[in-house]
């Protein structure tokens, strides 16, 4: 009976999901982030490049897997994870294929990450020029055999938006009242992240507020599925009265 218990706690302990840390082009990334850019190639800022650290004190195989396309063809593209590369994706391709040392996907040695040249990008316009082009995509674990273990463990999204214009600084602004937004392109809310309380105002382009909400410490999504699609002035007022303002995309 022992023995038998021992094998099951071993089996349980080789199927738990591992922990990783994972950047993108340089700078740590939240799980669930959203990459948007209003570039195509030859510009650098069409191209987000991912770094994926293991955290856990074991080997992992991983493998990123496109998870979701919308007003994509899926060509055009450059998807690359464990140095191998693939041009044209649908939903579910996965890369890297199986490593040559038996294991199944990228293998990474506790504390190793993947090579830096491994990225993702977009060269396609869309089906709709006028609608953006979405890739949701997410890090999976396997074993050896090529078992999937558990649910994916990140996920983040990449948007080519020509209509994007928050920039660099945009971004920066906010940071510096204390206010971080995984994403500008919103669809039923704009998920928010603060340091500090703070107060939002959107406002239309005719400058009227057509929203409000309180913005507390930590991580919240604020609703506005109510909004129509367009274009709001999103401005923000922390707790030492500094204010920074964003445009925000309804679509």
């Amino acid at each position: 009976m022992k023995k038998i218990i021992l094998i099951a706690s071993l089996l349980l302990t080789t199927l738990t999901q591992a922990q990783i840390s994972v950047e993108g082009n340089g700078e740590p990334i939240p799980n669930g982030y959203v990459y948007t850019t209003n570039k195509l190639l030859p510009m650098a800022a069409a191209e987000l490049r991912l770094t994926v650290t293991n955290t856990s004190n074991a080997p992992i195989n991983l493998k990123l897997r496109i998870e979701e396309m919308t007003n994509a063809s899926g060509s055009e593209v450059q998807f690359c994870f464990g140095e191998q590369c693939f041009d044209n994706v649908t939903v579910g391709k996965t890369v890297p294929s199986n490593n040559t040392e038996g294991g199944f996907g990228l293998t990474l040695a506790p504390g190793a990450s993947n090579n830096e040249v491994d990225h993702f990008w977009n060269n396609n316009p869309g089906i709709d020029t006028n609608v953006p082009v979405k890739y949701k995509i997410a890090v999976i674990q396997y074993t050896n055999e090529g078992v999937i273990i558990g649910e994916p463990l990140f996920t983040f999204t990449y948007i080519y938006d020509k209509n994007f214009t928050a920039g660099t600084a945009d971004f920066a602004s906010l940071k510096n009242i204390g206010i971080t937004l995984n994403s500008t392109v919103v669809k039923n809310s704009l998920d928010v992240t603060a340091t500090q309380n703070a107060k939002l105002e959107m406002f239309n382009i005719n400058g009227q507020i057509i929203k409000t909400a309180a913005i507390i410490n930590g991580s919240q999504s604020v609703d506005v599925s109510g909004l129509s699609n367009g274009v709001y002035i999103t401005r923000f007022t922390n707790e030492e009265n500094k204010t920074s303002q964003i445009r925000v995309v309804k679509n």
